[in-house]
């Protein structure tokens, strides 16, 4: 085998094994980064959506948050917005837009953008097929003991208290026969829980029979016991646990607030530095607000613009606390406008739920192409694989025919008795075609190879 068949088999072999590696990193697993629009029903009237923007990054084995600018284009109703923002350490961020008219059901498409431009999701917002509806919950608590000719009916404002700060709880007294009149009510606490304030009745004439006390609780737990006597010498116990929402933000929001600006303000009582926010009436969610919170104790606070209607202040620790009220999530009544109800009324509905939809999920598009490139990328490395073989074995059967020609050219030369023997021309034949089209080939694949491990960076 002559120094330029060496070469060759070095060449090819070496244009091979670096397809072969290009198209296997072409194809190999990746991370991604993309966002999720998460949703939620439309507020009462329409005309407005009050979304959530989340921004991950996915090592297709778990996924992180991925904190980012983000520039994300609205159209819907023939209008177009466009929001921009940073997602927090969460990566998280508010994602609200008009459109008059805008209706559950109508087209959205949303194109999310980090700050270079590359597309983080992309896509029409899908509606959940079917209405989403809000929990809602007896928030009555349960007694142990209740038990006299007077008999209590007890609930938290807002379901649970918070550690730390004074919550009402309502206390509405019933009986048999005459109601009661100028009711009085002792509230013993369990220790643990401290009285904040004793029982003080309503002056409201449509809220008769019903008074309120406020309590701190200092740990998880406690219980409350009651001790009722009206004007007629009735009496009445009763004892239950109150519900403490472990580690839950303190909240200051009114219950009742006349139409326009309403002022929230939350304070953490533990080491949290974010705080999420949100107003939800009776059919969806209105507005959200993602609150840094600075300064000793950690403080924020945010003003939402309300029309007269009944609303749910929402205030989590977690970004989809409010999909599920529970643990350290708190959601307090607020009734803005006239005609307000008993507050006593209020403290016995809680809320449970506040239903979300995943709208758009930017990492569906984000695997598809992912995909695609896998396929590109393991089919460049088989071509490398067979196109390498195939020309090996193609300089094999040519080196083994010059070896021959150089042997007829021996055997002549000895033929001859030593007289110079007339040299064989090489003739191009089919294995020459066949190795130029092969090397030509591998050549266009080693290049798409690189082309696409550069166009995938």
């Amino acid at each position: 085998m002559g120094l330029s068949d060496r070469v060759s088999f070095a060449a090819v072999a070496a244009a091979s094994i670096a397809t072969v590696a290009i198209g296997l990193r072409v194809g190999a697993g990746d991370w991604m980064r993309a966002a999720i629009v998460t949703g939620a029903p439309l507020p009462r009237g329409g005309g407005r959506a009050a979304w959530q923007l989340r921004t991950q990054t996915d090592d297709l084995h778990s996924r992180t948050a991925l904190e980012t600018p983000f520039v994300a284009t609205v159209r819907a109703r023939g209008v177009e917005r466009v929001v921009r923002g940073t997602t927090d350490a969460d990566g998280v961020a508010e994602l609200p837009f008009d459109a008059p008219g805008l209706a559950t059901g109508d087209t959205v498409e949303l194109d999310v953008r980090d700050a270079r431009g590359a597309v983080l999701a992309r896509g029409r917002a899908a509606w959940p097929k079917a209405p989403l509806a809000e929990g809602r919950a007896d928030a009555r608590l349960r007694a142990s003991r209740d038990e006299g000719a007077l008999r209590m009916r007890v609930a938290v404002l807002g379901g649970a208290l918070a550690p730390g700060q004074a919550g009402r709880v309502w206390i509405t007294t019933t009986s048999n026969g005459e109601p009661p009149r100028d009711v009085h009510v002792d509230a013993t606490p369990d220790l643990g829980v401290d009285l904040a304030r004793a029982y003080v009745a309503s002056t409201d004439p449509a809220c008769a029979r019903t008074g309120v006390v406020e309590l701190v609780a200092r740990g998880m737990s406690g219980g409350l016991a009651l001790h009722a006597k009206d004007a007629l010498g009735r009496e009445g116990d009763w004892y239950g646990g109150l519900p403490v929402a472990a580690g839950a933000m303190h909240v200051n929001a009114p219950t009742f607030a006349p139409a326009g600006p309403v002022r929230v303000v939350v304070e953490s009582a533990s080491a949290r530095t974010l705080a999420y926010v949100e107003v939800d009436d009776d059919v969806g969610r209105v507005a959200g607000a993602v609150l840094p919170l600075t300064g000793a104790p950690p403080r924020a606070e945010s003003t939402f613009d309300l029309a007269d209607g009944k609303y749910f202040v929402v205030v989590s620790g977690e970004p989809d606390g409010a999909e599920h009220v529970a643990g350290a999530t708190r959601a307090l009544p607020l009734v803005v406008g006239p005609n307000a109800p008993c507050e006593a009324e209020l403290a016995e509905i809680a809320a449970t739920s506040f239903p979300r939809f995943v709208a758009l999920d930017g990492f569906v598009e984000k695997r598809a192409a992912l995909a695609a490139r896998h396929r590109r990328g393991r089919l460049v490395a088989l071509l490398g694989l067979v196109l390498g073989s195939f020309l090996e074995t193609l300089l094999l059967l040519r080196a083994a025919r010059a070896g021959r020609q150089r042997m007829r050219q021996l055997q002549n030369a000895i033929i001859a008795e030593g007289e110079s023997a007339e040299a064989v021309a090489p003739r191009r034949d089919a294995l020459d075609v066949l190795l130029f089209v092969g090397l030509g080939l591998l050549g266009f694949v080693l290049l798409f190879a690189l082309v696409a491990s550069f166009a995938t960076k």
